[in-house]
């Protein structure tokens, strides 16, 4: 069950008030605006949403989700404009014999799987497309713990690294912001992406060259495993994304499901950076693993988004995103053609 409250300047009010005749549960009437409170059943929610005028636009958006709720947005005043108000929540229970009415006449009386809205997947992945100075810092620690761990030979050291890396964030930013076919953002998820990546092999670099005059640093078992690329790896990479994705859509925390993400691109980009230090030899094999894993993950989550089907609201919107997901598949492709011919020549 959600709770809508729309709020709009008096003289709109009417038209609202006809809009939701059979759902309205309430109305508040100001000096200036009209509120109304709405619950309505978890599935009409979408369905609530699809009522607009078209997506969001430009830099800095005002205008609220639901344009089309909202009679003659377009030419609202200013004023007007900071009266209009809607305001989604989930309340705990709701007791209502109307609410009750209405589920019933429109057939959701059993629990159907409720679908998240677009709006609440972007709004969880807004921040993942920013410059985070913590999440760069957790990264930097779980890089090093993941250096220590593949000097020790030990496993169970470098899991606790894949738990504690941030790394599930941007890569699912950037599927989801190719999936509703924002380029700008895209990029700004692939540079923080690429960003986050490039500082795991140049700490891993720096603290394995500092370590090497101190004690003496070997080549176990778990740096050479990931010296040695393999088309293989591509296809677990674009598995795991996808299979995140799938995990993050049923509801599995995000630090179990980002295991699978850090599992594929966390060892491997240490291994580089410990390879471009200590064991040169290396270096070619380690960087093209990464890369796989990169590319592999990326081209899974994207796939993830589509089987879900995430994208914009508005049907031009719509094409324009599919241009954009055809074009970046079409580079993916080529990009993992590319790796798995190298793979074949290392």
């Amino acid at each position: 069950m959600k709770k809508v409250v729309i709020e709009v300047p008096r003289e709109k009010s009417e038209k609202i008030r006809e809009k939701f005749r059979d759902t309205i549960h309430s109305i508040i009437e100001g000096e200036h605006s009209v509120r109304f409170i709405l619950y309505v059943p978890d599935e009409m929610l979408d369905e609530l949403i699809h009522q607009t005028n078209g997506s969001i636009k430009g830099e800095a958006p005002t205008r609220p989700i639901w344009t089309g709720i909202i009679p003659d947005y377009e030419d609202l005043r200013k004023e007007d404009d900071r009266i209009t108000l809607i305001e989604v929540s989930t309340p705990d229970f709701v007791i209502s014999p109307f609410v009750e009415k209405i589920k019933e006449q429109f057939g959701f009386s059993k629990k159907k799987p409720e679908k998240t809205p677009i709006e609440k997947i972007i709004a969880t992945t807004e921040s993942y497309a920013e410059f985070d100075q913590k999440r760069f810092i957790l990264a930097a620690i779980a890089g090093i713990v993941a250096m220590i761990g593949l000097f020790l030979n030990n496993i169970g050291i470098i899991i606790g690294a894949m738990l504690l890396s941030p790394l599930l964030g941007p890569i699912y930013a950037l599927a989801v912001y190719v999936a509703i076919g924002d380029i700008k953002t895209t990029l700004r998820c692939v540079e923080i992406t690429g960003l986050m990546v490039i500082m795991l092999v140049v700490i891993a670099a720096l603290a394995s060259f500092a370590l090497s005059f101190v004690i003496t640093l070997p080549l176990t078992s778990e740096i050479i495993s990931r010296m040695d690329p393999n088309a293989v790896f591509i296809l677990m990479a674009v598995l795991l994304g996808f299979a995140t994705i799938i995990a993050l859509s049923e509801g599995i925390p995000e630090g179990i499901a980002g295991v699978a993400i850090a599992a594929a691109l966390l060892p491997p980009a240490v291994v580089t950076g410990i390879s471009i230090a200590l064991f040169p030899a290396g270096t070619f094999k380690a960087i093209v693993l990464t890369l796989q894993n990169v590319i592999g993950l990326v081209a899974g989550s994207i796939l993830g988004v589509m089987f879900l089907h995430i994208g914009p609201r508005d049907l031009f919107a719509q094409f324009q995103s599919r241009q954009i997901i055809t074009r970046v598949i079409w580079f993916l492709a080529i990009l993992i053609l590319f790796l798995v011919l190298v793979s074949f020549l290392v």
